[in-house]
């Protein structure tokens, strides 16, 4: 399939709202009140405070803020977890990282990827959130992800799997770039449930990226 280039600003904020799935004067508030920004590579508007145009990474990133903000994230800070995704990755030979993760990627099959924040700030230290890499068929798959719901006995509820928004996301974004040229939108249910079974037995635990 063609490949989307990441850092071209192609998608308007049309797109934006059906992405986020989000009343549209509640996207538009975050622009206006700065609790999100534009990156270098969007397009600006002059008026409102909104682009006229984004890359496929700052629509990655507002896809992945407004689902931590359904989770009860304020929406600066659901803009700043997103955005350290979207910012930082895994290196090969990186202290405690076993797989290379590009910034704004994703860590190579059979992982998932995982971002999680938790409830108390202080908690957060020299990172916004967590991102990490978990094969829920591996033998350690519980016991990571309950660590990562339950840090210091209290319990997150903020964790996001980040393929399934970066497949719906650039699955809208073909759309909106291909039309009737796109392949047909996916049963995302039956996606997720093909994501979490059909993994063989291994399993990583990244750490903080």
């Amino acid at each position: 399939m063609w490949e989307i280039p990441e850092d071209v600003p192609l998608f308007n904020m049309a797109l934006v709202y059906k992405v986020c799935d989000m009343p549209i004067p509640t996207v538009k508030s975050w622009f206006q009140r700065k609790h999100v920004h534009l990156s270098e590579d969007d397009g600006r508007s002059p008026s409102q405070g909104l682009p006229n145009r984004l890359t496929l990474r700052s629509v990655l990133v507002l896809a992945v803020t407004s689902e931590l903000v359904r989770l009860g994230t304020l929406p600066a800070d659901a803009f700043k977890a997103a955005n350290f995704w979207m910012r930082s990755g895994v290196v090969e030979g990186q202290v405690g990282a076993l797989a290379r993760r590009e910034a704004g990627g994703l860590f190579p099959s059979p992982y998932l990827t995982y971002l999680t924040m938790g409830t108390d700030p202080a908690d957060k230290g020299e990172w916004p959130c967590r991102i990490f890499a978990v094969n829920p068929q591996g033998k350690f798959a519980h016991s990571e992800l309950y660590n990562a719901l339950f840090h210091r006995g209290r319990v997150s509820a903020k964790i996001v799997l980040l393929n399934m928004i970066d497949a719906r996301v650039r699955h809208m974004c073909h759309l909106a770039v291909l039309g009737d040229r796109a392949p047909p939108e996916p049963d995302w249910e039956v996606v997720a449930a093909q994501m979490l079974r059909d993994l063989p037995p291994e399993s990583i635990d990244e750490g903080a990226a």
